[in-house]
């Protein structure tokens, strides 16, 4: 009985035992019609796997930007601390990291998850722009503005590559179940057309040990004969 495509194959898989199986019918009179079936299946599927890879070079590559935009909005972090010690510093009394940093570690902002650092990084905006007009420490709003507004952008179009790369996966699937559907049906056309002992000729089977593989036997053919 001819070895039907399953679920637990690769696509990669899926498409090699197709393409077997197209060659064994371009060799075999009379059996043009499951060529001509199958073929545009099989196309399919390569054409949902190169759209599945560049999803996902695409997701990765979003999130590239994601630690970037997060590394600048770091520094920008770390800059107004530095800033703000040096307020202090010159100007004693009512601390101002305190207000700012009321859990006194701005790490607990750097070093949050990529979405949590900007949540807590618009309150920490928040408390700057509180310092009052003409404040010396307003300086660093735009800056943490902009830092803030482009973190948040790269985590959405992250997010956006993420469904796209889901989308893709799916389509691949589906690509995947109308070629195992066809292969399957094949081989019930080839039985019809050629009976059944010919018809599994046309499936190739599982590969089992028992016979060489195909580069053994061209490797065979292709050696110079022993002469006596």
């Amino acid at each position: 009985m001819a070895t039907l495509l399953k679920n637990s194959m690769s696509s990669e898989t899926q498409i090699t035992y197709s393409e077997r199986h197209v060659r064994l019918c371009q060799q075999t009179n009379g059996a043009e019609s499951l060529v001509s079936n199958i073929q545009p299946k099989i196309e399919n599927l390569e054409i949902q796997i190169k759209n599945r890879v560049q999803k996902v070079k695409a997701r990765y590559a979003a999130y590239d930007a994601i630690v970037l935009k997060d590394s600048l909005l770091d520094d920008c972090i770390k800059n107004l601390v530095g800033s703000v010690k040096q307020f202090d510093r010159s100007n004693p009394g009512r601390s101002v990291f305190n207000q700012l940093f009321p859990d006194g570690k701005p790490s607990n902002i750097t070093n949050a998850s990529y979405s949590k650092e900007v949540e807590i990084a618009e309150q920490l905006l928040f408390r700057l722009q509180s310092l009052g007009e003409g404040h010396v420490l307003l300086s660093h709003v735009e800056l943490l503005k902009n830092a803030i507004a482009a973190s948040r952008e790269a985590i959405a179009f992250h997010n956006e590559k993420k469904t796209e790369e889901k989308v893709a996966v799916a389509n691949e699937e589906l690509a995947q179940y109308e070629l195992q559907k066809q292969y399957e049906f094949n081989t019930l056309d080839a039985t019809k057309l050629f009976g059944k002992n010919y018809a599994n000729r046309l499936f190739p089977k599982l590969t089992n040990g028992k016979k060489k593989e195909a580069e053994e036997v061209v490797e065979e053919i292709e050696s110079p004969v022993n002469e006596e």
